[in-house]
């Protein structure tokens, strides 16, 4: 009875190229989670924790004005449905500008591609998002609020949305600030009008519809709407609202971010 040939003593068998794929993201997002959590203990409480400052702040300030949410909808659960997965989008953007350059020293390594460390950079900040999530609603249910979501697979559809959306248009700005350090900084400063247009910190409803017409074009309103509507059962998004177009915006991003990047490659790794 012949048997397979077995390898000499010392060699090890070939991994393919998925196999080396799987490994070098496992490295890389090790990596990530150590720089981010290990040894910066109130950098990662702060993360954890900064939705709720958030919160509290704009419950004090907003404490006298009426109409920034619906009747029968509770404001702190509305800014929390909107401010996690905003901030979301935003830190995995942000995080992903840099994510080139201060991964440099592992492209020394052919099977370390720009690529591989934008992606684990993302995939840690689904994670810290997750936490986030837990965290805040669990805090939220110990004070007496409404803290279990009324559609949880719907929720985790949406974030997983907005996690798409984010690391496709951080590629994208990876790739086209690389070379012009500068417009990171207008990137980053491009979140607080942003912030206002995606209806985080109060009812879009309340706007003329010519306004709301106008604002339907941005993608994250959607998914902070839907958001919303996945959180709180008695949350009706506003007209207009759908799935749809923020999933085709992100394949249209992702599709310019990839054929970007193939494109610029080479000069990524050379580039300082």
């Amino acid at each position: 009875m012949s048997t397979a040939p077995s390898l000499p003593q010392g060699r090890q068998r070939r991994r393919g190229p998925w196999q080396v794929q799987r490994a070098v993201l496992f490295a890389v997002v090790l990596r990530e989670m150590r720089l981010r959590v290990g040894g910066q203990w109130l950098s990662a409480l702060w993360t954890v924790f900064e939705p709720l400052a958030h919160v509290l702040v704009l419950i004090i300030v907003t404490a006298g004005i009426r109409g920034m949410t619906r009747p029968g909808v509770e404001f702190p659960v509305f800014l929390v449905a909107g401010l996690v997965p905003f901030f979301f989008f935003q830190k995995t953007v942000t995080r992903m500008l840099d994510g080139i350059d201060g991964n440099r020293g592992l492209f020394a390594y052919r099977q370390v591609k720009p690529i591989d460390a934008l992606l684990g950079r993302a995939f840690v900040e689904g994670l810290m998002n997750l936490v986030v999530y837990v965290v805040t609603l669990a805090l939220l249910g110990w004070i007496g609020y409404h803290a279990w979501p009324g559609s949880l697979l719907e929720l985790i559809g949406v974030n997983l949305a907005i996690g798409l959306l984010g690391a496709s248009s951080g590629l994208l700005f990876a790739v086209l600030s690389h070379e012009r350090p500068r417009l990171r900084s207008v990137i980053r400063l491009s979140f607080m009008p942003l912030y206002l247009v995606s209806g985080v910190i109060f009812n879009v409803d309340r706007l003329p519809r010519e306004v709301i017409e106008i604002l339907l074009w941005n993608p994250l309103l959607h998914l902070v709407e839907l958001s919303r509507s996945a959180f709180i059962p008695a949350y009706v998004p506003t007209q207009g609202i759908g799935i749809g177009y923020p999933l085709m915006f992100t394949l249209v991003t992702t599709a310019l971010a990839l054929s970007l990047y193939r494109a610029n490659r080479l000069r990524l790794l050379t580039l300082q």
